[in-house]
């Protein structure tokens, strides 16, 4: 619930609200066992939100409403956020992709998944466009400790580039 909350102190440029989703229906798929929802704080001020959830395919993982802030959008923080979520999943156990879903018409979130090499299908899913990014595993990375696999309540994000919705 405090997650969901985030999302509607979070103010949208105006010509960004068409791709932004009703705030009911945001609180009721927050509330499916599927969907984690995170607030995106910078030095502890609340800036952002972000749903993750983890697909039918155990294997797959969708980041979808990822929010910046208008007063803090072109800081990086959205791909901070994105970032650190790939990161996030690519230490779960059998982890072998992030879905990104977003609407055709989000250009920034367009150049923000393919700055982070996810690769746009033809395919939508829902009206939403898809972009996938394929994990590459090594011996290496499956040696590497299971801690990665907590999940907080919050995504401290760092300046890095940009946001989507």
């Amino acid at each position: 619930m405090r997650d969901f909350l985030a999302l509607s102190a979070v103010r949208v440029q105006p010509s960004q609200r068409r791709f932004t989703k009703n705030l009911i229906i945001t609180y009721l798929q927050s509330r499916h066992p599927a969907v984690t929802s995170y607030s995106v704080q910078v030095e502890g001020e609340l800036v952002g939100f972000v749903m993750l959830i983890h697909a039918e395919n155990p294997a797959q993982w969708i980041i979808e409403r990822l929010t910046i802030d208008r007063d803090r959008q072109r800081q990086g923080i959205g791909y901070a956020v994105a970032d650190q979520l790939i990161d996030m999943v690519h230490g779960f156990d059998h982890s072998e992709m992030v879905i990104a879903r977003y609407q055709p018409e989000n250009e920034a979130a367009r150049a923000l998944f393919a700055k982070l090499n996810f690769a746009e299908r033809d395919e939508m899913f829902r009206g939403r466009n898809i972009a996938l990014l394929e994990f590459e595993f090594e011996e290496a990375d499956e040696e590497e400790s299971d801690d990665d696999d907590d999940q907080d309540d919050e995504i401290d994000a760092a300046d890095t580039d940009d946001e989507t919705d």
